[in-house]
Parts: structure tokens; C-alpha cells; sequence
């Protein structure tokens, strides 16, 4: 039996020699586990019925450990390709830059710390809804109606979710409570 080119098979299985990828993998799964684990002895709900602290890391720590596990498997099999082997060379190596667009980054960038700072006051959805609607004026132009529809759309459906649904306490801000 010949194995496909850039991998080697051992056993009857014909599962990959493991490499780097998967060691790290490994290594990965075993911290995520200790993580899920960690999330799981914290409290998911609140004395008042709210969304405790364990609630989103249990989320995570469970499909965190799903992904890597995936992610492992696949890097056994046959046929499975190295990252390292695709590198490019010397070209993608050199030093960082800030990619073809810094103002546009600069922009939204700022604009987050604005929001950071008037989210409480304004409220989750008046501060969202102005972000939303700066950030996608400013990357999306040639669509303004799509632009005010995600805008209004999306702190309302995020507001609902987590006040309504999950009971989490998002600020109301300048907006009386729905």
C-alpha cells in the first residue's frame, strides 16, 4: 500500500505519522477540556435567574472541544495536508503592516471606543444601532437601505435575545423598556 504524496501511513488503520499540527491539536484539546471542565463548575444562572458567569463559557469550552476534536481527526487521516508544506516562502514572512486600508481601521477602531464609552449612558441600542450604522456607511456605501435596516435591526434582535430571552440586563439607556 502506497501512501498518498506528503504524508506517511502507519499501521493497519492507515491513519498519518502524527505531526506538528497534530500535537499541537492534541495539546489544544487537553487545555480546552480543562477549560470546558472549569466552565462547567461555574454557576450558569444567577440567584435572580439570569445568565451566570458559566452560561457563554460552557458554549465555548463545548464547541471549542468539538471543533478540535474535528480538526484532530482530520489531521490523522490520509490525504491530510501540512499548513507548514504551503507556506510561500520569504515573501509572507516579512514585517506586519496595516493592510491597504488604516484610515478605514483607524475609523472603526475609534468609532469602538466611542461606543465604549456612550454605551451605558445611550443605551445598548441607540449606541449599536449608531455604531452599526457609522461602521456600515463607512465599508458598505452602495447600500444604504440594507445599511439602515442592519442598523436598526440588529440591536433590536441582539436586545431582545439577551434582555427577553436570556434575562441578561442590557442597559436601556435614553429608550424606556420594552
Amino acid at each position: 500500500m502506497t501512501a498518498p504524496s506528503g504524508s506517511t501511513t502507519v499501521g493497519r488503520r492507515g491513519l498519518r505519522r502524527p505531526t506538528g499540527r497534530t500535537l499541537f491539536l492534541a495539546v489544544l484539546l487537553v487545555v480546552l477540556a480543562v477549560y470546558t471542565q472549569m466552565a462547567f463548575d461555574m454557576e450558569w444562572r444567577t440567584v435572580a435567574g439570569r445568565i451566570g458567569a458559566g452560561f457563554f463559557p460552557r458554549i465555548i469550552g463545548i464547541l471549542a472541544l468539538a471543533i478540535t476534536a474535528y480538526a484532530l481527526v482530520v489531521s490523522l487521516l490520509p490525504g491530510a495536508v501540512d499548513g507548514e508544506d504551503e507556506l510561500g516562502g520569504e515573501e509572507e514572512a516579512g514585517a506586519a503592516d496595516l493592510g491597504r486600508h488604516p484610515l478605514p481601521m483607524l475609523v472603526v477602531i475609534g468609532l469602538a471606543a466611542l461606543v465604549v464609552i456612550v454605551f451605558i449612558p445611550l443605551g445598548m441600542i441607540v449606541a449599536s444601532a449608531l455604531f452599526l450604522a457609522a461602521v456600515l456607511f463607512l465599508l458598505n456605501r452602495g447600500r444604504p437601505v440594507m445599511n439602515v435596516v442592519l442598523s436598526l435591526a440588529v440591536p433590536v434582535a441582539v436586545y431582545l435575545l439577551f434582555q427577553t430571552l436570556l434575562n441578561a440586563g442590557l442597559p436601556g439607556g435614553i429608550l424606556p423598556r420594552f
